[in-house]
């Protein structure tokens, strides 16, 4: 699960350290995300001053105070931490050269597009208008985020992972700045987690030919990395779960603490390079040799061509439709809709290609009286829908027509079909007359 944490003023200090922006860390600089980062020229290695700056709410070359009361917020930003499936990792850690840097820009790929949905439909800042008369949540117009990549977790297994800081100013629409509306970040972390994973499944089958086992809660690993290799490397795992049998706990919360209560700190001098080594002779003790390793590749053809099926129904999701709606409250907002539809994506899918899937089913239902009617907002005012609407019931015979082809173009995508997608152009294929 996606994991989001708020950033204390002076917090940003961790980041740094272990990026080696002073000098000292093993992993890569961070990187400046987020369309509020290139108005205050901020682009490229992630500096110190600059970071402390935009934490602070103030702007990194001026100095100026990015909003007004800015002494009362108490939150510097949000840490997003995508984790990539312990699978995944061991394929970055062990890997060729080539393999590793596919792994990584295919991660780096489904970082940045469920980033561009937490901009789009996550964040937001409040404000007053005519027809509100009390602040609302609003689109917000500029975000300023850092990305931190790091290799390694705190047990020193192999641990993908990306820490994106979000900075907790934005500006709105009329190019004000203020703090976010930062309820929107944990509404929408199951639909971001959700797309994170269904984009790095596409990324990897079409860079590596990977497949993959059948997801749980939306997240899979790779077919052929089994779990007793998986469990070798999943120390910090196992210290979380002792800490909890050992006190007989098991709630989400109670997991979070043990989580802080077990972590131990991060040596910023010792990085995926120097434990290679170790971690090779751990994967030979269980069985994982370099050409097992090598056999997870090509499953699945790398590149289809436009049009040709590239993973199969392997999962037999040819009906998954209904199951979406299934996995469904009776009442719902769009990001429900799109963590299922996600989540039912075995093979992989481009995200952008989910919210298109995820909106064509709510076509299908009614808003929901009494939840706002037709206003949708971003962040926490999303639109709610009766999921048993009668659309999805009856209808004259071009409803009924328009209603199966979006079922079975859905179809295509969640049995981890091509969908005939021209990624080039991206084009999506011709639906008929008044139903592209």
């Amino acid at each position: 699960m996606l994991r989001v944490a708020k950033v204390r003023a002076g917090g940003h200090a961790y980041y740094l350290e272990v990026a080696g922006a002073t000098g000292t860390g093993i992993e890569a600089p961070g990187r400046w995300m987020g369309s509020g980062a290139p108005p205050m020229a901020m682009s490229g290695r992630v500096g110190a001053d600059e970071l402390a700056a935009v934490l602070a709410g103030e702007h990194p070359r001026t100095g100026e105070v990015l909003g007004t009361a800015r002494s009362q917020v108490r939150v510097a930003g949000f840490d997003m931490t995508f984790s990539a499936p312990k699978s995944v990792s061991l394929l970055h850690a062990l890997g060729d050269p080539e393999v590793v840097d596919a792994v990584a820009a295919g991660h780096e790929e489904a970082v940045r597009a469920a980033m561009s949905y937490v901009e789009r439909r996550a964040l937001a800042v409040r404000r007053r208008g005519p027809a509100a008369p009390v602040a609302v949540p609003t689109s917000v117009d500029g975000v300023a985020a850092a990305g931190f990549v790091h290799r390694v977790s705190r047990a020193l297994d192999p641990h993908l992972h990306t820490h994106v800081v979000v900075a907790n100013v934005g500006r709105g629409p009329e190019g004000e700045w203020s703090a976010l509306d930062g309820r929107g970040v944990y509404a929408h972390a199951s639909a971001t987690d959700a797309l994170y994973h269904v984009h790095l499944r596409d990324e990897l089958t079409r860079r590596l030919g990977v497949s993959w086992d059948p997801p749980d809660r939306g997240r899979a690993d790779i077919a052929g990395i089994g779990p007793e290799v998986r469990r070798e490397f999943s120390r910090r795992a196992a210290e979380i779960a002792a800490h909890l049998a050992e006190r007989e706990l098991a709630s989400g919360r109670a997991r979070t603490v043990a989580g802080f209560v077990t972590r131990a700190d991060k040596d910023p001098l010792l990085g995926a390079d120097d434990l290679r080594p170790e971690w090779e002779g751990r994967a030979l003790a269980v069985g994982f040799s370099p050409r097992r390793l090598d056999a997870v590749l090509d499953r699945s053809p790398r590149a289809a061509p436009l049009g040709v099926e590239r993973h199969g129904d392997r999962l037999g999701l040819g009906a998954a439709m209904s199951g979406v709606v299934d996995n469904l409250h009776d009442v719902v907002t769009r990001r429900a809709v799109v963590r299922e539809c996600g989540r039912a994506v075995a093979a992989g899918a481009p995200a952008t290609r989910v919210e298109e899937a995820a909106d064509r089913l709510l076509e299908e239902m009614r808003p929901a009286p009494g939840h706002g009617g037709d206003h949708d907002g971003p962040g926490v005012a999303e639109r709610r829908h009766e999921v048993r609407s009668p659309t999805l019931e009856r209808g004259d015979d071009s409803h009924r027509r328009r209603a199966e082809i979006e079922r079975s173009e859905l179809s295509l995508l969640l049995s981890g079909r091509a969908m005939a997608l021209d990624r080039t152009t991206d084009r999506r294929p011709d639906l008929g007359p008044g139903l592209g």
